[in-house]
């Protein structure tokens, strides 16, 4: 709680650090979340599946300041989950964000984010990046810190520095509590207005609190290019270097991205390919985590949209045969927007945890979601 406010502080001295004569802008976002889940596996089991029908009631605040060279934006929105058949399961989850932006001069910028999450809902757990395969339900405690610099040297050259604390805090002794250091460096250069290169380091540090420690450390060249005015495609690639800190064993491997984003006269299409090395709380090992993710989108009418996205991951350990998971996810989507400020939406998820080291932690889970949502935003 007191890294939340700390960087709420250092937000608002940044911003407040203009003019007194320049005009602000503040504006206030009111949102209401109702949704009616229904979840035929909530224990996450691979037999005797229990099923149970859910009632989500998620109100939400946001509010931003805004000046020419400086923007501030908190939002808090808790979520009250009801249980139709299992009331020990009633949940308040709490989501608190923080994010300031900040041009300290005409080649300098300043970026600072700080969220808080407390949830025992699966399906918050679930959108959390990088915490690898999810197979119980547990109360989970989340606050994130980020920060980045920008500096352009010149019209064509820049770097950013950044730097960013992770930790998670699990109630249920079964998943490892982790805390998680890293920094970060990235020069890139624009060589055409249609491509930019970049060399990128990076180096984390792995604080498990039961179990022995690890560090790691990614060197990786990139490119950025718009092969067409509807094609743009993005590559990084090189080397990731893990060492746990008890055996001293050092584990050399492969991370890299791809990303390609279609954009067709009605609708969108992005691929995306990963490998790289996580956090693993249900062991306390580093893992190395490989996805590939489709989203496709089109609008059917002018308040009509579709649609489907699909991921297939592997999580295995760098240095132990602790965890080899596979990952399969289909979510299709329909939302019908009333107006502006209204919509209605019908989902659908299917994840299958495919468990290679014990059967125990197979399941499949069918989710399906009909959400109204409301959000009201005036300028003050």
């Amino acid at each position: 709680m007191m890294k939340r406010y700390f960087v709420m502080f250092i937000l608002a001295f940044l911003f407040f650090q203009v003019k007194p004569v320049m005009a602000y802008e503040y504006t206030t976002d009111i949102s209401l979340s109702l949704t009616e889940e229904y979840n035929d596996n909530i224990f996450l089991e691979p037999s005797d599946r229990i099923s149970d029908f859910i009632t989500h009631i998620s109100p939400g605040i946001n509010f931003s300041v805004k000046s020419t060279s400086s923007e501030l934006r908190l939002g808090y929105s808790p979520s009250f989950s009801l249980y139709s058949a299992h009331d020990e399961l009633n949940d308040t989850a709490h989501r608190f964000t923080a994010n300031g932006s900040f041009t300290l001069s005409e080649r300098l910028s300043l970026t600072l984010t700080d969220t808080f999450v407390k949830s025992s809902e699966i399906v918050d757990i679930r959108a959390i990046p990088d915490l690898g395969p999810i197979t119980g339900r547990t109360e989970l405690r989340l606050n994130t810190v980020s920060g980045n610099i920008s500096h352009r040297l010149s019209d064509t050259f820049s770097y950013t520095v950044g730097a960013s604390y992770f930790d998670t805090d699990y109630k249920e002794p079964g998943f490892i509590d982790v805390k998680t250091y890293s920094g970060n460096t990235s020069l890139s250069y624009r060589s055409s207005e249609r491509t930019t290169l970049s060399a990128n380091v990076r180096y984390v540090k792995y604080d498990y609190k039961t179990v022995t420690d690890a560090e790691g450390q990614d060197y990786t060249l990139g490119a950025t290019h718009r092969f067409s005015p509807t094609v743009t495609g993005s590559l990084t690639g090189g080397i990731t270097i893990t060492k746990i800190e008890d055996t001293g064993e050092t584990d050399t491997g492969f991370t890299g991205n791809l990303n390609i984003t279609k954009t067709f006269e009605k609708g969108e299409a992005a691929l995306s390919c990963r490998q790289t090395v996580i956090a693993g709380v249900e062991t306390g090992t580093p893992l190395r985590d490989r996805t590939v993710s489709l989203r496709f989108t089109r609008p059917i009418t002018n308040q009509l949209t579709a649609s489907v996205s699909a991921s297939y991951s592997n999580s295995k350990s760098v240095e132990t045969n602790d965890v080899d998971t596979d990952v399969t996810s289909l979510n299709p989507d329909l939302t019908y927007s009333f107006s502006p400020w209204a919509s209605l939406s019908l989902s659908y998820n299917y994840i299958n945890n495919d468990d290679k080291i014990t059967n125990t932690g197979d399941y499949y889970n069918h989710i399906v979601f009909l959400t109204l949502r409301l959000n009201y935003s005036r300028r003050l």
